[in-house]
């Protein structure tokens, strides 16, 4: 049984426990549940379940940072008489490889004011990406990959 299955088991054993299946009682046996299984010593080391609940949490707390940050770019261009837009398109070669990967890639890129993944390459080791705010292609490639593709291969794999 995966550990996420156990953890619901442990939530519900908590609320019939306590006597009354509210989601407040739910919630607080998820979340001692969470901690008991990420607490489990796996081989002496952290186990992969809590390992992997962190990095899912710092990848979404990071995509809604940037996505907060792109949206004031983006008002704030919109609502000054002056363009700083600087457009271009740009290929990023891409370390994702499964289909969700790619998939969850592309779509947090587009989630982003000011940025769009505009096509996948044939041999889908690349995509295409239209940005509203240039820099170079490195620098771009770089934080893409630091700011998003990093985060989202380790909360996948």
């Amino acid at each position: 049984m995966t550990a996420f299955l156990w953890n619901l088991m442990l939530a519900l054993l908590w609320a019939a426990m306590l006597g009354n299946v509210t989601s407040e009682n739910l919630l607080t046996g998820f979340v001692i549940g969470f901690v008991l299984l990420a607490l489990i010593d796996t081989q002496h080391g952290p186990s992969r379940y809590g390992t992997q609940a962190w990095n899912v949490v710092r990848l979404v707390a990071r995509v809604g940072w940037d996505v907060l940050v792109a949206n004031v770019r983006v008002a704030y261009e919109i609502a000054t008489p002056k363009l700083l837009t600087r457009p271009a398109i740009y290929r990023y070669d891409m370390e994702a490889r499964t289909d969700a990967e790619i998939t969850l890639l592309t779509l947090i890129v587009t989630f982003a004011p000011g940025t769009l993944a505009l096509e996948v390459s044939e041999d889908r080791k690349a995509i295409y990406v239209h940005v509203m705010f240039a820099t170079t292609r490195e620098a771009f490639c770089q934080e893409l990959r630091e700011r998003v593709e990093i985060p989202l291969l380790r909360a996948l794999r």
